[in-house]
């Protein structure tokens, strides 16, 4: 499966996408591990060091696949990148992943800035958490594939 990268955060996204410039990921993170070829010890102990984000990214990207998402895309200009924007309802939401439990990012906020969406997503190792004031709502990644909630 792949990830379009779009430059534009407007309606239709496959519009916008550039066509030279995508990013690939397998259909299942076990399959990412097998290719990584690590050491059993590696993967139980979780020791994935910087890799780790890869495989977060790698998961939400499997989880929105395997509920129906369509199409894949993320927003990059310059040095600014949202992992995933998807549209629900007509609107453009934006979606950072990180892959513990820090949940600091600069690009989601350009991003924001930018579009004024509707609210912001940033799924990680915290639990769920909607701060309507911020417009911020904090996913736990295990719940990829259930994007948005009802009543979220």
């Amino acid at each position: 499966m792949k990830r379009n990268i779009i430059d534009k955060a407007c309606l239709p996204l496959s519009a916008f996408k550039d066509e030279n410039s995508f990013k690939l990921y397998f259909f299942d993170v076990g399959i990412l591990g097998a290719v990584s070829q690590w050491a059993p010890k590696i993967i139980l102990d979780y020791d994935y060091g910087t890799y780790k984000g890869y495989f977060a990214e790698n998961f939400a990207a499997q989880e929105f696949t395997g509920s129906g998402a369509g199409e894949l895309f993320c927003w990059r200009e310059t040095t600014a990148e949202v992992e995933f924007l998807r549209e629900i309802e007509g609107k453009l939401l934006p979606i950072e992943v990180k892959s513990g439990g820090v949940t600091k990012s600069k690009s989601l906020n350009v991003f924001a800035g930018k579009y004024s969406p509707d609210y912001r997503v940033i799924m990680s190792a915290r639990n769920l958490k909607i701060n309507r004031e911020r417009k911020l709502h904090y996913y736990p990644l295990y719940l990829a594939s259930r994007f948005p909630l009802p009543g979220g």
